[in-house]
C-alpha cells in the first residue's frame, strides 16, 4: 500500500549506508523482504522498527535522521499499535515494554547532549512530537514525560536557535496536548453523569463551584490526614500559641507555611507507561499495560471508562508538576541575571508553560469531576489539590525575584489564580498579596517595573466586580486578616496622586500606546509563551521605554481605580430599580458546563462583567450582609483598639476590655492578648510591660509564663522571648525583665545553669554583647576573650565552658537580636543593611564595591529574604490547615448580595475621593481628567445609591469646585466636562441627591450667570452666587447703605467688565450654550415631576436656598437676579399633578422661601414673588379641593406672612389685589383658602394706612354678603370673626371701627338663619334635638361644641374690644353688645359652655384687678379712670343682671360672683371697692327671695372671708417691720391669702357665741407682745372699759406731756415712699373694713333680707361684726403702740379705730336689739343667748360713754352718743318682762347719764327710758303714751339718722356713698377713719 512507501524508501537508505554494521544491513534487508512478503497487510512492527532502532544507535547522521523520520511517521500512522509477534520466553512475570515506548526511547537516547548534530535534535524533536500528539495510540506515564523531557532538554542545550524556537513550540504543544485531552475526558465524564440522572424529578447533576470548595476540602482533609501520619515530624514544628477554636483563626499565615504538601504522589512517577488505544468505532478504548497487554476487548464499564480517565489526569498532573518542580530550582547571583544561561531559560519556559496551561485549561484545575488517586489512601482528590503545592512552592520562589521576567509570569500565574482559583486558594492568596505583592508596592527600593507589572494585574482584578467584591468579604471582613481590598485601594490612591514629571509629548505617547494595546483582549483567547530562544530572549526590550515607568505606574492606577468604582456600580445594578424591572436573566449557575464556559478563558468568554451578579434562587447563607458587616465593623473596632494602644497603652486596654476584646482584666487575658496580636507596637508593649505599677508587673508575669522555653538553647530561648516586645531603655525595666525571663527560663530547664542568677547575668551579657556589635555608635568593638572574661564565675562561682561562650559569640555576631517588624520596616524603606565600620572595612568596601550594583544587590538580598519567610508561611499554613482540617474547612464565602457594595464604599471612598479630587484639581491632560470626573461620577452613583451622606457630599463638592464657574475667565475645557458630569448626575440620580442638590442648582444657577456674562452683560451686575455665604443677614434689607456698596464695588470691577464677553474664552462660551447642556439643564428642571416623595422635598429645598443666596447677593441692584425663584414657579407647574399629600410636604418649603423673599427690601423681587404666586394660586384652585383638606390654606399663607412682616405700603396694596382678583375669578374654588385670606385681612385691619384698610374691609364685606354658607362650612367663621375685630379695634379710622361691630352684631341672626350652620337647625328644630346627639359644625374638631364654634368666636369679638379697644364709644357698644347677646340668646346655652364663658371671657374682664402692674402698664391714670368709670362699672351691674336674670342656670356659679365681687371690694382703688360693695348688696337684693340656705351659707362665707382679708392685723406689728416685705403689694392690690391673715389659724366664728366676756379671742391677734392681760378685752370689770383707750387727760406733771412733743417737733420722721405704700395700704384695710360694717348694717336693714336669712347665718355675720369690734377695742386700749406708730410717720397724729369700734358696736347692738324682740319661732331659739350678749354689751357701752372726758374726747363722746341712743331706745323697747328684770342694772346707769352734756337724741332716748321705768318699775301707767302723744314719734327717724352717723364713713354726703381714692388722698388718708384719740 502507498503508506508503506516511505518505510521502504526508509529501509532502502538504511541498508544501502550500512557499511560495514551487518546486523543493521541484516535487519533492514528483512524487514524489506516482510513488506515485500506482506503486500497486502502490515508486517510485524518489531520486524520492521528493529533495523529503525539499530540504525539511531550507529551516530551517523544521515542514518539516524533517517531512522527517526521514519519512527516518527510510523508512529503516527499508529504502526506500532499493531499486535507484535514478539512473545515471553518463559513464564515469569516480565514481559516486554510496548513497542511504541521502546519508539520513544529510542528517539530519545539520539539525544547526546549538546553536541547532538543539528539535524538529529530537529528530527528528535519531530518524531516526539508525532508520538505524543498521535490522537490513536496514546502514551501515558513514563513514556509521555521522557518524551517531554527530551524536547525540554533539546530546547535547553540545543545550540540552533531554530531547534530552540522548534522544541519551545513542540513542547507547548505537548503539554497543551495532554490538557486538551483531560478536558475532553471531563468533558464525557459529564456527559455520562448526566445520562446517567436522567428521569429523577430533581436533577442534582448541577454542581457548582461552592460544592467544588466543600469537595475539595473534604479531599483535603483526608488526604491530610493520611499525610499527617506519614509525615509526623510536623508536629513537632506546629506553633504552640496556634489556637484551637476553629481552622480558620489560626495564626497568622506566611508563604512558609504553603511549602507543605497535602497530596502523596511519592510512587506516582515512578509507574510503568501506560498505553491507551482509542479505536475508530463507538466502543470507546482498550487499555494496554506492560503487564497486560492483550488484545481482548474488555466491556466497556463507568470503572473501567473513569480509570482511562485517570490515566490521563495523572498524565496533566505529571506533567504539571514537573514544570512546577523545574521552576524551583534556586539559581546563583550570576545565573539571575544571566537571561541566556540555561539556568534562567529553564525557569523561565517552565513558568511560562504553568502559566499557559493555566489560562488556556482552567477548567481542569476548577472542574469537580477532574479528580486524582492518592497513592496512600487510595481516595480520590481534587486535581487542584493535588497541584496546589507545586504551584504554591513555585510563585513563592519566583514571586519575589528581582528578575523582572521571572516577576511577570509569576505575576501573570497569580492573576489567574486570583480570577479564577479565589475559592481553593483563599489563604494563599493572602500570603501571597501580604508577603510579596502588596509588600512591593510598600518598599521604597522596589524596581519600579515590578510595581507596574503588578499595578497592571491590579488593573485586571478591578475589572472583576465579583473579585473585589469576594476579596472584601473574605479578608476585609475577617478579622484575623489585614484588609487587602482597602490597602490596595489606599495602594492605588498614592500611585495615582504621586507627583511625576512629564512632558505633554510623553503623556500623549502613553495615551496612544495605551489605546493600541485595546484593554483586556488578552483575557479573551488562548496565550503562548513568548519566543525563548538565547538569540531573542534577550532582544526583548520595552518599546515605551521613552515613556517614564513611574507615569505609567500613576496612570495604570488611576484606570484602577476609576475601573474599580465601575465594578462596584455594576455590581450593585440588582439592587437599581430600573435594573430589577427589566427582567429576561436566568440563573447560570445551572450546570457544570455553564461553569465550565464561564470559567475557561479559552472558550468563548465574554469580559469580566460576565460576572454579573444575579441573584440566587436560594440565598447563600455564608453570604449575610448585615453579619458580615458586624463583623467588619468588630474588626475596625479592633483595629481602633489597637491605634490607641500604639499610641497609649493604658488607654489601649482599657478600650480592648471595654469592646469585649480582652476577656476580663486579669492579668493571664491581658497578656494572652499582648502575645498574640501581631498588630501591637512592639515599643508600646515593652512599656506597658515594664511600668512600675504592681498591675503591669502582674501581667508582664503572666506574659513571661506564657512563653515555653523547656528543651531550648539559651540564646534561642533569648531571641523568642525578645521578639515578643522591644526592651524599654530604662535599667531598672530592664532588670525587671531580666529576672522574669531567668526565672522562666530555669522552670522549663531545670539543669539548664547552677541557679537563676546565671541565666540572670548571662542574658544581661549577650544584651550588651549583642549591642556591641551591632551598634553603629560603637567604636572599640568587645572581642571574644572579652567576653568570656565578663562572664567568668557566674554559675555560682564557677566558670561557663568558654566554647558554649564563643558559640554564644560567634550566633550572636553573625545574627543580630532584632525585632522582624524593625526589619522588614527597613526593608520595605529600602534601607541598606549596616556595614561594618573601621578604617580597613573602609578600604575594603571600596574596592569590593568597584563595579557591583549594589542596590540590585540588596534587592536580591530582600527577594531571597521573601522567599524564604514566604516558604516558612506555606509550612505554617499546611501545617495549620492539616490540623484543622478534621473540624472545619477553609470557608470561602461568595458574593451574591449586591448590598455589599455599600459597605466596601464607605471603608475605602476617602481613597477614591483623595485620588481623584486632587487629580482633577492638578492635572491639566483631558483624558486623565474626563477618566478622574467618570470615577468622581461613577463614586457619587454609589454613594446615592446606598445613601452615604458624607461621600456623597464629598464628591459633589469637590465637582462643583471643579467646574470653577465662579470664575468664568479662568475656566478651562476640563471645568466644563466637570460641569457637564453634574447635569448628569442630577439626571441619573436625582431621587438619591438629597442635600447635595444645593451644589448641583448652585452649579446651574453659575452656568445662567456664565451665559449671561459671556453674552454681554456686565459681570458687576451678575454677582458671584456663591459670595452669598459672606453678605451680611440684615445686608439686604439696609436699602440706604446697599447701593453705595454696589455702586463701589461695580466701579472697582468694572475695568474687567469692560471687556465683555471677550473676557471668557470663546470655547467657553460657546459650550456653555451649546445645545447639549441647555437641554440637560431644561430636563433637569422638567423631570422634577418624576422625582420620589422625598426627594422633590430635597430639590425644592434645595433651589429655594440658591434662590435665597442670588437674592442676597443681588438684592440692591436695580434689576435682581431671579432665575431660581423663576426655576421655582416652573417646577411648581411641573408637579401640578402630584398628589395633595406630596404637595403639602413641598410646599412647606417652597412657602417658607416665599415668605422671605416676599418681605425683602427691593421690590422688584417681592412683586415678581407675589405675582408668581398669585399664578400658581389661580392654578390650584382650577383643582377641587376635597373637604376636610387644607392645601389651598397652606398655599396662601405666603400672602399673611408678607402682609404681616411687609413694611411697604405697595406690597400689601398687591397683595389685596391678588387676593380681590382670585375671589373675583376663582371664589366658586376657594375651600380652605377662606382661612389665610381672612387672615391676610386680619393683618390688614392693623395698618394704620386708610386705604389698605378701606380695601381689606370692602373685601370681607363682599365675601360675608355672598360666601357666608361656604366661610362657615369651610371652618372659617371664627377667622371671620377675628377679622371682623380688628377692623373693630383698629382707632385710628373710628367710622370703619363702629361698622365692623355693627357687622359684628348683624352676623348673629344671620347665622342662626343660614343652613350651613349648626346653630340654625337648633332653631328650627330645638323640639327635636333635645334627645339627639350634638351637632358638630363643618371644619369644627370633634371635641369642640357647636356653642363653642359659633357662640364663642362672636361674644370673643366683644370681649375682645371691650377689654383692648381704645375707642369708647366701640368699647360701649362692644359691652352692650356682648351682655345683649348673653341676656337674649343665653337661655339655650348649657351649663358647660356657661363655664367656657365664665372662665374665658365674663371672669377675664376684671382679671386686670388681680395683677397691680397690669392694671398700671395696660391704662394710664386717666385712661383707667375712664375704663373704670364706663367699662368697669357697667361690666360688673351687667353681671349682676346677668346673674339675677338666668339665676335658675347660674346659681351654681354663685361663688364664683362672690369671689369677683370679693376682688373689687378688696381693692386699693375706693371707687372699685365701693362699686363691688353696692353690686354685692344688689345681687343679695335682687335674689333675695330666690336664695337656699346652701346660697346663705355662700354669701355669709364671703363676708367672712372679706372681714378677714380688710381686717388690719398689721397694725400691730407696722413698728417693728424694718422692711416691707411682710406686706409687698400682692397681685390684687391687697392680699386674700392666709400671709394677712394672724401668723397662727384663727378658728372660724362660733354663731352661738355672741358674749363679750369669757375667753373669746376672735378678735385679737396672736402675736406675742399683744397676748397680756393688760390689753386683752373681755375681763367684765370697769377697768377693762371699752374706752380705755382714750382716757381722760391724765393730771400728772407737765414734763411727760411736754417731752413727746418737744421731741417730735425736734425730730420729723422722714417716712421713705416704700414705708408710706406700707402704711397707706394698712390704712386702706381700715377703710375697708369700715365699708363691709356699714354694707352688713345696710343690708339688714332691710327686712326681707332679715325676714330670709337662717338663724344659723345671721348669728356668723354677728360673730363677725363682735370680732371687728374687739379688734378695733384692742388697738384703741393699746395708747403706746399707737403713740409708736404716730412717732414712726404712720398719720400726722395717734391713728384709732374710733370708727370702727363704734360702727360695729352700733350695728351689732341693732341687730342684737332687733333679734332679741323678734318673736319668729326661729328667733326665739337664740333668745336667751342674744339677752345673754346684749345686756353687758349695753352696759359697757353706757359705762364708757359716761367716763368720757367732754373737752379731751369730743370726737369720742360724738361717735359713740348715737350708739348709747340705740342702747337706751332699745332697752325701753325691751318687753315688759326683761325690762323689769335689767332695770337694777340700767337704772343706775341713766342716772349717771344725766350728769353729761345732753343733746336732744341723747335727751329723748333718756327720758324714754326713764318713763319706761316709772311705767314698768314704779307702776305708773301711760307714760310712754304720753311721750308719744307729746312728738315722741319720730324716734324711728331719729334712731335711722344716729345709725348713719354711726356708720357712714364720709358723714354729710348725700347721694351714693363715694370716697376718693386712696392714691388721690394727698392729705392724711386716716382722718376719714381714726380719731385723734
Amino acid at each position: 500500500m502507498s503508506s508503506l512507501k516511505f518505510v521502504v524508501s526508509s529501509l532502502d537508505i538504511i541498508a544501502a549506508q550500512a557499511g560495514r554494521n551487518k546486523q543493521l544491513a541484516e535487519l533492514a534487508e528483512k524487514a524489506l523482504a516482510a513488506i515485500k512478503e506482506n503486500d497486502q497487510q502490515l508486517p510485524d512492527p518489531e520486524v520492521v522498527f528493529a533495523p529503525l532502532q539499530l540504525a539511531t544507535k550507529t551516530g551517523t547522521i544521515p542514518l539516524a535522521t533517517t531512522a527517526l523520520d521514519c519512527i516518527g511517521k510510523l508512529i503516527s500512522y499508529s504502526y506500532f499499535t499493531a499486535p507484535s509477534s514478539r512473545a515471553p520466553t518463559h513464564d515469569d512475570s516480565e514481559q516486554p515494554a510496548p513497542l511504541i515506548e521502546r519508539a520513544i526511547d529510542t528517539i530519545c537516547d539520539c539525544f547526546q547532549g549538546e553536541g547532538t548534530a543539528v539535524e538529529i535534535q530537529l528530527q528528535i524533536v519531530k518524531s516526539l512530537l508525532a508520538a505524543v500528539l498521535n490522537d490513536k495510540i496514546i502514551v501515558h506515564g513514563a513514556g509521555l514525560l521522557k518524551a517531554v523531557r527530551q524536547v525540554y532538554n533539546i530546547f535547553l542545550l540545543s545550540r540552533s536557535t531554530a531547534n530552540q524556537q522548534v522544541a519551545q513550540g513542540t513542547l507547548t504543544q505537548m503539554v497543551g496536548t495532554v490538557f486538551e485531552r483531560v478536558k475532553t475526558r471531563i468533558h464525557m465524564r459529564e456527559a455520562r453523569a448526566q445520562l446517567g440522572k436522567l428521569g429523577r424529578d430533581q436533577s442534582q447533576s448541577s454542581v457548582t463551584v461552592d460544592r467544588t470548595d466543600d469537595q475539595t476540602d473534604d479531599q483535603e482533609s483526608q488526604t491530610e490526614k493520611a499525610d499527617s501520619e506519614e509525615n509526623t515530624e510536623g508536629a513537632s514544628d506546629a506553633a504552640p500559641s496556634e489556637p484551637a477554636n476553629d481552622g480558620e483563626t489560626g495564626a497568622k499565615l506566611t508563604l512558609k507555611d504553603l511549602e507543605r504538601k497535602s497530596f502523596d504522589d511519592s510512587h506516582m512517577g515512578d509507574g510503568p507507561t501506560m498505553v491507551t488505544q482509542v479505536k475508530p468505532t463507538k466502543r470507546g478504548s482498550r487499555s494496554v499495560s506492560e503487564q497486560s497487554l492483550t488484545e481482548t476487548a474488555h466491556e466497556e464499564t463507568p470503572e473501567s471508562l473513569d480509570q482511562e480517565d485517570e490515566a490521563y489526569i495523572r498524565d496533566a498532573y505529571l506533567v504539571f508538576r514537573s514544570f512546577c518542580n523545574l521552576s524551583t530550582k534556586v539559581l546563583s547571583p550570576d545565573q539571575l541575571y544571566d537571561l541566556r544561561g540555561q539556568g534562567m531559560r529553564s525557569k523561565l519556559i517552565s513558568l511560562y508553560i504553568v502559566h499557559t496551561l493555566l489560562n488556556n485549561n482552567i477548567s481542569v484545575f476548577t472542574s469537580p469531576l477532574c479528580t486524582i488517586t492518592n497513592t496512600k489512601s487510595n481516595e480520590p482528590t481534587s486535581f487542584l489539590q493535588a497541584i496546589k503545592y507545586y504551584l504554591c512552592l513555585s510563585i513563592t520562589r519566583n514571586g519575589a525575584s528581582s528578575v523582572d521576567r521571572v516577576f511577570d509570569v509569576c505575576c501573570e500565574i497569580f492573576w489567574l489564580m486570583l480570577k479564577y482559583l479565589r475559592a481553593p486558594f483563599k489563604k494563599e492568596i493572602e500570603v501571597f498579596l501580604n508577603e510579596i505583592y502588596l509588600a512591593l508596592l510598600a518598599r521604597k527600593n522596589a524596581p519600579v517595573s515590578q510595581k507596574l507589572s503588578f499595578v497592571g494585574i491590579l488593573r485586571r482584578l478591578s475589572d472583576d466586580p465579583r473579585a473585589l467584591v469576594e476579596i472584601y468579604l473574605n479578608y476585609d471582613c475577617d478579622r484575623n486578616v489585614d484588609n487587602i481590598l482597602q490597602q490596595i485601594v489606599e495602594d492605588l490612591s498614592k500611585f495615582a496622586t504621586a507627583q511625576i514629571a512629564v512632558t505633554p509629548v510623553q503623556e500623549q505617547q502613553f495615551e496612544d500606546s495605551h489605546a493600541k494595546s485595546g484593554g483586556n483582549e488578552w483575557q479573551l483567547k488562548s496565550v503562548l509563551p513568548p519566543p525563548l530562544s538565547v538569540a531573542m530572549i534577550a532582544t526583548q526590550h520595552d518599546n515605551d521605554h521613552e515613556i517614564p515607568k513611574e507615569y505609567a505606574i500613576k496612570r495604570v492606577a488611576i484606570d484602577s481605580l476609576v475601573e474599580t468604582l465601575r465594578s462596584l456600580v455594576h455590581w450593585s445594578q440588582p439592587g437599581r430599580p430600573e435594573v430589577n424591572n427589566a427582567g429576561g436573566e436566568v440563573d447560570r449557575r445551572a450546570s457544570s458546563d455553564e461553569i465550565r464556559d464561564s470559567i475557561d478563558p479559552s472558550m468563548s468568554e465574554n469580559a469580566s462583567r460576565l460576572d454579573t451578579p444575579i441573584p440566587p434562587s436560594t440565598p447563600v447563607l455564608d453570604d449575610d450582609p448585615d453579619h458580615l458587616e458586624k463583623e467588619k465593623a468588630r474588626k475596625t473596632a479592633l483595629a481602633n483598639c489597637i491605634r490607641v494602644f500604639n499610641y497609649k497603652p493604658k488607654n489601649g486596654i482599657k478600650l480592648l476590655i471595654k469592646e469585649g476584646f480582652i476577656p476580663s482584666d486579669k492579668p493571664e487575658d491581658i497578656a494572652k492578648f499582648l502575645l498574640s496580636e501581631d498588630r501591637l507596637d512592639k515599643a508600646q508593649i515593652g512599656e506597658y510591660l515594664g511600668e512600675g505599677d504592681q498591675k503591669n508587673i502582674d501581667v508582664m508575669h503572666a506574659f513571661v509564663d506564657q512563653m515555653d522555653f523547656t528543651r531550648k538553647r539559651f540564646v534561642e530561648s533569648l531571641r523568642e522571648f525578645l521578639q515578643a516586645f522591644r526592651l524599654p531603655g530604662e535599667a531598672q525595666k530592664i532588670d525587671r525583665f531580666m529576672l522574669k525571663f531567668a526565672n522562666r527560663y530555669m522552670t522549663g530547664n531545670p539543669n539548664a545553669f547552677a541557679n537563676a542568677d546565671t541565666p540572670y547575668v548571662l542574658a544581661y551579657s549577650v544584651i550588651m554583647l549583642n549591642t556591641d556589635q551591632h551598634s553603629a555608635q560603637v567604636v572599640k568593638r568587645m572581642t571574644k576573650q572579652d567576653f568570656i572574661k565578663n562572664n567568668r564565675g557566674i554559675n555560682d562561682n564557677a566558670d561557663l565552658p568558654d566554647e558554649y561562650l564563643i558559640g554564644i559569640f560567634d550566633d550572636i555576631a553573625s545574627n543580630e537580636i532584632v525585632l522582624y517588624s524593625e526589619r522588614q520596616a527597613a526593608a520595605m524603606s529600602g534601607k541598606l543593611p549596616a556595614q561594618p565600620s573601621g578604617l580597613a572595612a573602609g578600604f575594603g568596601q571600596a574596592f569590593s564595591n568597584v563595579g557591583r550594583d549594589l542596590q540590585r544587590e540588596a534587592y536580591v538580598q530582600q527577594s531571597e529574604e521573601i522567599a524564604l519567610r514566604s516558604e516558612q508561611l506555606f509550612k505554617d499554613l499546611y501545617r495549620s490547615q492539616r490540623k484543622s482540617a478534621s473540624k472545619t474547612g477553609i470557608k470561602f464565602i461568595p458574593a451574591t448580595s449586591f448590598k455589599h457594595v455599600g459597605h466596601i464604599f464607605d471603608v475605602t471612598w476617602m481613597s477614591f475621593f483623595s485620588a481623584l479630587s486632587s487629580l482633577t484639581q492638578k492635572t491639566h491632560n483631558l483624558d486623565v481628567n474626563k477618566l478622574c470626573l467618570e470615577g468622581m461620577k461613577v463614586a457619587t452613583r454609589i454613594a446615592c445609591f446606598f445613601d452615604l451622606a458624607t461621600p456623597r457630599e464629598a464628591f459633589i463638592s469637590v465637582l462643583k469646585n471643579t467646574a470653577n464657574l465662579n470664575n468664568p475667565r479662568e475656566m478651562q475645557a476640563k471645568n466644563v466636562e466637570a460641569l457637564k458630569v453634574i447635569l448628569d448626575l442630577a439626571q441619573t440620580e436625582g431621587d438619591l441627591l438629597k442635600e447635595s442638590w444645593k451644589d448641583v442648582l448652585l452649579c446651574i444657577s453659575q452656568l445662567d450667570r456664565l451665559q449671561l456674562i459671556s453674552g454681554g452683560v456686565d459681570e458687576s451686575a451678575v454677582p458671584d452666587v456663591s459670595k452669598a455665604r459672606f453678605v451680611p443677614p440684615s445686608a439686604a434689607q439696609r436699602d440706604n447703605i446697599d447701593p453705595r456698596k454696589s455702586t463701589s464695588s461695580a466701579r472697582k470691577s468694572r475695568p474687567r467688565a469692560q471687556t465683555g464677553p471677550q473676557g471668557v474664552s470663546l470655547e467657553i462660551a460657546l459650550e456653555s450654550r451649546s445645545d447639549e447642556v441647555i437641554k440637560s439643564v431644561d430636563r433637569i428642571f422638567t423631570n422634577s415631576a418624576n422625582l420620589s416623595r422625598e426627594a422633590i422635598v430635597h430639590f425644592a429645598r434645595a433651589l429655594c436656598e440658591v434662590s435665597w443666596d442670588e437674592i442676597k447677593v443681588s438684592g440692591s441692584n436695580e434689576s435682581p437676579r431671579t432665575y431660581s425663584l423663576q426655576k421655582i414657579v416652573e417646577i411648581s407647574y411641573y408637579n401640578m399633578t402630584r398628589v395633595r399629600f406630596e404637595w403639602s410636604h413641598i410646599w412647606d418649603v417652597l412657602g417658607e422661601h416665599f415668605n422671605r423673599v416676599g418681605c425683602h427690601a427691593n421690590t422688584a423681587i417681592v412683586f415678581f414673588a407675589l405675582d408668581s404666586l398669585r399664578q400658581l394660586s389661580m392654578r390650584f384652585m382650577e383643582i377641587e379641593e376635597l373637604p376636610g383638606f387644607k392645601f389651598q390654606k397652606d398655599f396662601l399663607k405666603p400672602f399673611e406672612h408678607v402682609m404681616s412682616n411687609s413694611s411697604i405700603i405697595s406690597v400689601k396694596d398687591m397683595i389685596l389685589s391678588c387676593l380681590d382678583q382670585m375671589i373675583q375669578a376663582r371664589g366658586e374654588n376657594i375651600r380652605s383658602g377662606w382661612r389665610t385670606m381672612f387672615g391676610v385681612f386680619t393683618v390688614a385691619a392693623r395698618e394704620p394706612d386708610e386705604g389698605i384698610v378701606k380695601l381689606a374691609y370692602q373685601n370681607v364685606i363682599q365675601v360675608y354678603k355672598t360666601r357666608f354658607g361656604v366661610v362657615i362650612s369651610q371652618g372659617a367663621f371664627t377667622d371671620l370673626i377675628v377679622c371682623l375685630t380688628e377692623f373693630s379695634k383698629n382707632m385710628m379710622f373710628q367710622k370703619k371701627s363702629l361698622q365692623a361691630m355693627e357687622t359684628l352684631k348683624s352676623i348673629i341672626p344671620t347665622m342662626l338663619k343660614t343652613p350651613e350652620c349648626p346653630l340654625s337647625q337648633k332653631v328650627n328644630k330645638q323640639a327635636g334635638q333635645a334627645g339627639s346627639a350634638p351637632v358638630k359644625s363643618p371644619g369644627q374638631s370633634s371635641r369642640t361644641s357647636v356653642e363653642e364654634g359659633f357662640w364663642f368666636p362672636v361674644l370673643f369679638a366683644f370681649h375682645d374690644v371691650l377689654m383692648t379697644g381704645e375707642d369708647l364709644e366701640v368699647r360701649s357698644n362692644a359691652l352692650n353688645y356682648f351682655f345683649e347677646t348673653l341676656l337674649r340668646y343665653g337661655g339655650d346655652f348649657p351649663s358647660e359652655f356657661w363655664d367656657i364663658l365664665w372662665r374665658q371671657q365674663l371672669y377675664p374682664i376684671f382679671l386686670v384687678l388681680r395683677s397691680r402692674p397690669e392694671m398700671s402698664n395696660a391704662l394710664n391714670h386717666e385712661e383707667l379712670s375712664v375704663w373704670l368709670s364706663t367699662t368697669m362699672i357697667q361690666a360688673l351691674r351687667n353681671m349682676i343682671t346677668l346673674f339675677t336674670h338666668y339665676f335658675d342656670a347660674l346659681e351654681y356659679m354663685l361663688d364664683r360672683f362672690l369671689e369677683l365681687l370679693a376682688l373689687c371690694i378688696c381693692q386699693e382703688n375706693d371707687t372699685i371697692a365701693r362699686i363691688g360693695s353696692n353690686c354685692l348688696q344688689q345681687l343679695i337684693l335682687q335674689n333675695v327671695t330666690k336664695f337656699t340656705p346652701e346660697h346663705w351659707a355662700k354669701i355669709v362665707g364671703a363676708f367672712c372671708e372679706l372681714f378677714e382679708r380688710t381686717t388690719a392685723y398689721q397694725l400691730f406689728s407696722a413698728t417693728t417691720i424694718n422692711s416691707t416685705a411682710s406686706l409687698s403689694p400682692p397681685p390684687s392690690g391687697l392680699e386674700f391669702g392666709p400671709a394677712l391673715s394672724p401668723t397662727t389659724e384663727t378658728p372660724p366664728p362660733d354663731e352661738k357665741s355672741l358674749k363679750i366676756n369669757g375667753t373669746d379671742t376672735n378678735g385679737y391677734g396672736s402675736d406675742a407682745e399683744h397676748s397680756s392681760s393688760a390689753t386683752e378685752v373681755g375681763e367684765h370689770n370697769e377697768a377693762q372699759s371699752i374706752m380705755a383707750s382714750v382716757p381722760p387727760t391724765p393730771a400728772t406733771p407737765q414734763l411727760e406731756e411736754f417731752k413727746p412733743n418737744t421731741s417730735l417737733q425736734q425730730q420729723p420722721v422722714i417716712v421713705t415712699a416704700a414705708r408710706r405704700r406700707f402704711f397707706n395700704r394698712i390704712i386702706s384695710r381700715c377703710v375697708l373694713q369700715l365699708l363691709m360694717i356699714e354694707t352688713v348694717n345696710e343690708l339688714f336693714s332691710n327686712d326681707t333680707v332679715y325676714a330670709q336669712i337662717p338663724s344659723s347665718e345671721l348669728l356668723r355675720l354677728m360673730a363677725l361684726l363682735k370680732k371687728s369690734f374687739l379688734f378695733a377695742k384692742r388697738f384703741n386700749a393699746d395708747k403706746e403702740l399707737r403713740m409708736r406708730l404716730w412717732r414712726e410717720g404712720f398719720m400726722k397724729q395717734p391713728p384709732n379705730l374710733l370708727k370702727q369700734e363704734s360702727g360695729s358696736a352700733a350695728t351689732y347692738v341693732a341687730i342684737l336689739f332687733r333679734m332679741f324682740g323678734d318673736t319668729s319661732p326661729e328667733r326665739q331659739g337664740s333668745k336667751a343667748d342674744v339677752e345673754a350678749a346684749l345686756v353687758p354689751l349695753c352696759q359697757d357701752i353706757i359705762r364708757g360713754y359716761i367716763i368720757l372726758d367732754e373737752e379731751s374726747q369730743h370726737r369720742n363722746i360724738v361717735a359713740w352718743r348715737p350708739v348709747v341712743v340705740d342702747v337706751l331706745e332699745g332697752f325701753a323697747g325691751f318687753p315688759v318682762d326683761a325690762f323689769r328684770q335689767h332695770i337694777e342694772t340700767f337704772y343706775p346707769l341713766i342716772v349717771e347719764l344725766l350728769g353729761k352734756e345732753l343733746g336732744a337724741d341723747l335727751r329723748g332716748a333718756l327720758l324714754l327710758a326713764l318713763r319706761k321705768v316709772g311705767e314698768v318699775g314704779l307702776g305708773i301707767k301711760d307714760m310712754n303714751t304720753a311721750f308719744l302723744a307729746n312728738g315722741g314719734g319720730d324716734a324711728s327717724g331719729a334712731r335711722q339718722g344716729r345709725s348713719n352717723s354711726v356708720l357712714t364713713v364720709s358723714g354729710g354726703q348725700q347721694g351714693p356713698r363715694q370716697q376718693p381714692s386712696v392714691d388721690s388722698l394727698s392729705d392724711d388718708p386716716s382722718r376719714l377713719v381714726m380719731g385723734r384719740g
